[in-house]
């Protein structure tokens, strides 16, 4: 049966997503297959492992959807794949300049790893303005390294001039873009002039968040044999069953990006709305420093970073996420945001003795496919949540919580009644109102709500949700003015903690009070996870 794909043409990006591995196959290839509708699996390894024809398949595709001319390689990881370019082209006293807020993998992977061996390397802001780079160009630059978006702040770079004017300066000079935030459904940079696409294939193009890999297209052959030669070499090739699963990931990237991007941009617009947000960076948004940029080179993907604003506590609005994961990971269904400043990119305040380029409160964002609503929605109440809520350093209270405290023995004293057991429960709020509650058992011991709910409920019926300070008191059916200070049950604690995980309960005795922050007294939720990896 002829392959009938191969007299079609495929220009459209959606279609070579799905079918472009079939494209031009040789009737041997086609046995290898058994005819089927997609390629099987090889695991096994012959005289050359590098043509695996799971791997091949895998391949072939990338090369149609970045538009190369020289197949591409596939390795291990996206690290593998920049070390790969680093030591198949690098030698001693090279000289590379790099975008500031590049990845933190390969900020690492030049300053800690590449300068021992005297490759010396430049982080330069290039966002600004293309010609910026005349100015760090030396007679021994070997690579010019382009991130457009940049990780973690979203920078774009314009890849066409930055090309033109490197070449024209040095025509051996390689340029690199890593196109991982963009995907190639977005961005062509080979087209924009480039000599090596580079792409983390665990991100966008696997898109399920469960395979680790990476990949290099080029026109030129030269690199391309380079590379081939390298890759055996250095033993980073891509397993079989990877291929398989990146591949098969690949069927949906389209759909995928469109719903990313359509999320994306929803969320970016409302983040630019919300009291909480300082800044937004999204390309698409006209408000971009580079917006013009993106007109005419694109970029745009699921990746939204924002710096959260002064009155807003950064790790207080990562733990009150419930439906959005706080992880380091990017370019799965899932929406996942991190702290670059915490998380991703803490190690290379050891390596560059600075990170001033990334904002202490900069959030970057990897918006999922679920329901855009659900994602403002879980983005709404932990913004809510971290507004305008400083947590205290010391357990001493003060005059405000004395005044709690007599609230709530008010309404235990009026409540009082022999054989009669009652909690009473006062609040105040970040605005300065204050609700009380109570918790009564009847004759037969029938127990209603604690009085800490009782309280909070008071407090939303009158529309308010700034929970700042609680305490509860339990009375003594024998003394009216007899207390002891009650700790929340461990639901009130998680109630609690869900409107304000940095609220102040009053524990201890009458005659020695103190405070604790509600987070403390449930150490699980109050962990936000470091995690240096990307």
């Amino acid at each position: 049966m002829p392959n009938l794909l191969s007299q079609v043409v495929i220009c459209v990006m959606d279609t070579a997503c799905i079918h472009h591995h079939h494209d031009g196959i040789t009737d041997d290839e086609a046995d290898l297959w058994f005819n089927g509708v997609v390629p099987p699996i090889y695991l096994s390894n012959g005289e050359k492992p590098s043509l695996n024809p799971t791997r091949q398949a895998l391949e072939q595709t990338l090369t149609c959807l970045n538009k190369a001319t020289q197949p591409t390689l596939t390795y291990a990881s996206g690290l593998a794949a920049e070390t790969a370019i680093c030591l198949t082209l690098l030698k001693k006293d090279d000289h590379v300049i790099i975008v500031e807020d590049a990845y933190s993998g390969t900020t690492n992977l030049f300053k800690a790893c590449l300068s021992r061996w005297s490759i010396h390397s430049s982080f330069v802001n290039l966002s600004s303005s293309p010609s910026i780079i005349n100015q760090h160009l030396q007679p021994t630059t070997r690579l010019i390294w382009l991130e457009s978006p940049s990780n973690p702040s979203l920078r774009l770079v314009d890849i066409e001039a930055i090309s033109s004017l490197v070449h024209a300066y040095d025509s051996s000079i390689i340029v690199v873009v890593d196109n991982t935030f963009a995907s190639p459904l977005n961005q062509s940079p080979l087209l924009l002039g480039a000599d090596i696409c580079l792409a983390s294939l665990t991100k966008y193009i696997n898109g399920h968040t469960d395979v680790i890999g990476g990949c290099l297209s080029m026109n030129r052959k030269d690199l391309y044999d380079k590379f081939l030669s390298s890759q055996s070499l250095f033993g980073m090739n891509l397993s079989p069953f990877d291929c398989y699963l990146v591949r098969r990931g690949l069927n949906t990237l389209a759909l995928r990006i469109r719903q990313h991007m359509k999320n994306a941009y929803y969320v970016a617009q409302f983040l630019e709305r919300h009291p909480a947000i300082e800044r937004v960076y999204y390309p698409a948004l006209p408000s971009h420093p580079q917006y013009e940029i993106y007109k005419k080179q694109g970029g745009a993907s699921g990746m939204c970073s924002y710096i959260l604003s002064e009155n807003a506590d950064l790790k207080q609005f990562l733990m009150a996420l419930k439906l959005c994961t706080v992880a380091v990971s990017l370019g799965g269904c899932e929406t996942l945001l991190e702290s670059p400043k915490l998380m991703t990119h803490r190690s290379t305040f050891y390596v560059l003795e600075s990170t001033d380029h990334i904002p202490d409160k900069l959030i970057r964002m990897s918006v999922g496919i679920e329901n855009v609503q659900d994602i403002i929605k879980d983005l709404d109440q932990a913004l809510y949540k971290s507004i305008n809520q400083v947590k205290v350093n010391n357990n001493e209270i003060n005059h405000d919580d004395w005044e709690l405290l007599e609230e709530a023995k008010r309404v235990s004293r009026r409540l009082h009644q022999p054989r009669l057991h009652v909690v009473a429960a006062a609040l105040r709020t970040t605005s300065g109102h204050i609700y009380s509650g109570i918790h009564f058992e009847s004759s037969q011991a029938f127990a209603t709500v604690c009085g800490e709910v009782s309280a909070i409920s008071s407090m939303v019926n009158d529309g308010h949700r700034d929970l700042a300070t609680i305490v509860a008191l339990c009375g003594f059916d024998d003394d009216k003015d007899r207390f002891e200070i009650m700790s929340p049950c461990s639901r009130c604690r998680e109630l609690i903690g869900d409107f304000n995980p940095n609220a102040q309960v009053i524990l201890g005795t009458i005659d020695k009070p103190y405070r604790m922050i509600i987070s403390d007294l449930m150490p699980l939720k109050s962990c936000v996870t470091i995690n240096e990896d990307n």
